[in-house]
């Protein structure tokens, strides 16, 4: 994948709130490094500044109160989870290392999906246009990461058909089923997920859903990862 002449932009769709999801990107991003290019994380957080000063702080301790003091680290939707803490941790020591350019922030919260939607993928362009030949490697809700319609969610474009077409190729994630962290008909807890079929851990990149170019798959029954906020 990392071959691939022009890519531009690795979406990564989840169910927020697992444990193998965030573990699994955060090797995704790792083995990016071997294009030498610049590289982007994109996460689904509105509050720049908050992984700004993350990524700023010399202080592991500090590190870690930074987003956890934010409004955005007290919502159960499995976006500010243990998991996706842990991910920031590392994401922090590769910015550290040299090896990671920046994290942006690209949710949009508004009274229209449809314009959230195009706002998360002009935020995603913004980001790297001061660096043309950044890749940019993005987690987010499997939803977002679609570059079609899906008439189950709405008449309206994805966040994934915003971006540019041959630049970009959208991963829909896969495991054993197992569990996930979120909230459903206000119960907040573990809930259950149906297996994808997922067997080996990986990336294929065969169009099996529409509006995806292939699966990552983490190849393991799903564990709920808690708030990191509890």
């Amino acid at each position: 994948m990392w071959a691939r002449s022009g890519l531009r932009f690795v979406l990564v769709g989840e169910t927020h709130g697992t444990t193998e999801t965030p573990a699994i990107f955060g090797d995704l991003v790792c083995s990016a490094r071997v294009t030498k290019r610049p590289i982007i994380v994109g996460l689904e957080f509105r509050e720049q500044k908050v992984l700004d000063r993350f990524l700023e702080s010399r202080s592991d301790e500090l590190r870690i109160k930074e987003p956890l003091s934010a409004d955005e680290w007290k919502g159960t939707d499995g976006r500010a989870s243990e998991a996706m803490l842990l991910l920031l941790e590392r994401l922090g020591d590769m910015k550290a290392d040299g090896s990671l350019l920046s994290i942006a922030a690209f949710s949009a919260a508004s009274d229209s999906a449809a314009r959230d939607e195009e706002a998360m993928a002009a935020a995603l362009i913004r980001a790297s246009a001061s660096r043309p030949d950044s890749l940019v490697i993005v987690l987010t809700g499997n939803v977002h990461a679609s570059k079609k319609k899906l008439l189950e969610v709405g008449p309206y474009q994805l966040m994934g058909s915003f971006l540019p077409t041959t630049q970009t190729i959208s991963l829909l994630v896969t495991d054993r089923g197992g569990e996930a962290w979120n909230c459903q008909s206000g119960s907040c807890e573990p809930h259950k997920l149906g297996s994808t079929g997922a067997m080996d851990r990986g990336i294929t990149l065969i169009s099996l859903y529409p509006g995806y170019d292939g699966i990552l798959s983490t190849g393991l029954p799903a564990t709920a990862s808690i708030p990191a906020k509890h």
